[in-house]
């Protein structure tokens, strides 16, 4: 275990780590001002339109940014590298914009007679723009295996964007909230302006536009349909219950979703090297022996703290936040997606087998959907924490079943 986090450190896992703790610092705090600041209907609507675009967010671009950090790696020639991200870049933002339009269409078809609901996903739309723009120059960064660039440019985007958030929302409440939001992607233009557009690929050298294409929509659709599982439960709570309930399961979710974040960590730092090493299954079992005894160690650490200081943890958003019963339920949900789902799902992609969590995420999908609507009407919240514990440990079960299966055919 040693001999792996001091190879996390050497590959500047420090950077890494630091931006996704401050990226979820930031949107902590950004949600705790938020939840204190504005009215529970407000909240409530907020964190709803956001959940909305959450649903297509993994699919900007097509995924291009996945196939730039999978393909990116492999390509040695500097030109050649920036020529296939100038490809991918462009292609990349003509698909958003598809994917824009789609977004407004569902948007109307679902809510006609909801015309705030509209106005405020709308808005939103201008943020999907801004965070496939800021999630291809990251993507670019770890392509390059730069993590520090990477990490730095993370920072700056989470520092400004908390910045704005407690700025405007001080200031103009609501609409400042929403403002700060739409607006605070867009906030890596002050730190890296450089994009270059080009649609030619017949100077790309050994790129299969087809392969790239599938592996990029195969694996950005397995990543929005897993995060589906995540937001599923925000979108029926919106649905079929009442705005103040949103807010309420949304602070109770806040913390334990939080803590994926350590895992999120070790696996943006390694995934470009097992992707490099996607055939070395001694690379690959070392790797996930070592982060199962990690995590393993610290998700037991991390329930026990969260379980017997619960009341404490809520309190810090306000009174009508005190019941810690869904906390509770969540944290273990959490602990259990760390250890098993943030290694597997990761896995199954550095050895091109993202379909498997593209189908392990469907089906988890259908099953989610299916239950939510069902137990809600009877079991409200509680139901809602229930069915998504279950959930998240079958999710992380089923990968790492894939895994140890596809991995057997490894030399």
């Amino acid at each position: 275990m040693k001999s792996f986090i001091q190879n996390f450190v050497a590959k500047k896992g420090i950077w890494v780590g630091a931006s996704l703790f401050v990226s979820r610092i930031s949107s902590f705090l950004i949600s705790l001002f938020g939840a204190r600041m504005l009215t529970m209907d407000e909240f409530g609507m907020a964190t709803f339109a956001l959940n909305f675009l959450g649903i297509f967010l993994a699919i900007s671009g097509f995924g291009a940014a996945q196939g730039v950090l999978k393909y990116g790696p492999t390509i040695h020639d500097q030109k050649e590298k920036e020529r296939f991200f100038s490809y991918a870049f462009s292609y990349g933002l003509i698909y958003n914009f598809v994917l824009t339009a789609i977004m407004f269409l569902v948007a109307g078809f679902l809510y006609w007679n909801e015309h705030s609901k509209i106005y405020l996903i709308a808005l939103f739309l201008i943020r999907f723009l801004g965070f496939y723009l800021s999630e291809q120059k990251k993507a670019e960064y770890r392509a390059n295996l730069d993590n520090e660039s990477y990490a730095k440019l993370d920072i700056f985007i989470s520092v400004l964007s908390l910045i704005l958030s407690l700025v405007l929302t001080y200031f103009w409440h609501f609409e400042g909230f929403i403002i700060s939001l739409v607006i605070a992607p867009f906030s890596y233009l002050l730190f890296d302006r450089k994009f270059n557009l080009s649609f030619k690929s017949n100077h790309l050298q050994n790129f299969n536009k087809k392969e790239f294409w599938n592996f990029s929509s195969t694996t950005a659709l397995t990543t929005q349909v897993g995060e589906l599982v995540f937001i599923l439960d925000i979108f029926f709570i919106g649905w079929l219950m009442t705005d103040a309930d949103v807010a309420h399961y949304k602070v109770s979710a806040m913390i334990p979703m939080n803590i994926l974040v350590l895992g999120f960590i070790f696996m943006q730092t390694e995934y470009p090297k097992l992707c490099q090493h996607h055939r070395d299954k001694k690379y690959q079992y070392h790797f996930v022996f070592n982060y199962l005894k990690l995590f393993t160690i610290v998700g037991v650490a991390i329930y026990l703290v969260g379980y017997f200081f619960s009341k404490q943890v809520l309190g810090i958003f306000g009174k009508q936040y005190a019941d810690t019963t869904i906390y509770n339920i969540l944290l273990l949900a959490a602990v259990m997606s760390l250890i098993f789902r943030v290694l597997f799902v990761y896995m199954l992609a550095s050895i091109g087998k993202s379909m498997w969590n593209l189908k392990i995420s469907v089906l988890m999908l259908l099953l989610t959907s299916v239950s939510l609507y069902l137990i809600i009407p009877k079991f409200g919240l509680i139901g809602v924490a229930y069915i998504t514990f279950g959930c998240l440990t079958l999710s992380g079960i089923l990968p790492a079943i894939a895994y140890f299966y596809e991995s057997k055919k490894l030399s």
